[in-house]
């Protein structure tokens, strides 16, 4: 019995490295190219923003403010306003209805007043 073998071997010709070479450096320099490319595009619009884009026609001309109670931008410092304000109508005298004679006085002496005249008394109201 004779068998037919084909002669296995390998490849004869090896790649050529100028032609692997010449191809890498095509991908490099072609990826840079897009990149500046790219990066130029996005500089053009930076600088050239689109004005003539048409409204939004679910947006009103007209803004209007949302009701009360709103939030506060700074709540600290609106808190220390609000604080300061109060703090110099406790402790300060001042007319509150010139008009009527009406004045304020600070909430210490108020106190100091009331006790010197007294609470007022529920009567007895059982007979």
């Amino acid at each position: 019995m004779q068998e037919n073998h084909q002669a296995t071997g390998h490849e004869t010709q090896d790649a050529s490295v100028r032609a692997i070479v010449i191809t890498g450096a095509s991908l490099a320099i072609g990826a840079a190219v897009v990149c500046l490319i790219v990066y130029g595009i996005f500089r053009y619009f930076a600088d050239h923003p689109l004005t003539t884009a048409p409204p939004n026609p679910m947006a009103t001309s007209d803004q209007q403010i949302p009701p009360a109670p709103r939030l506060e931008e700074h709540p600290a410092m609106e808190m220390k306003d609000l604080r300061s304000y109060e703090d110099r109508f406790l402790t300060t005298y001042g007319w509150t209805d010139k008009q009527a004679g009406v004045v304020r006085i600070p909430i210490d002496r108020a106190m100091e007043l009331e006790l010197q005249r007294g609470f007022p008394v529920r009567g007895d109201t059982k007979k």
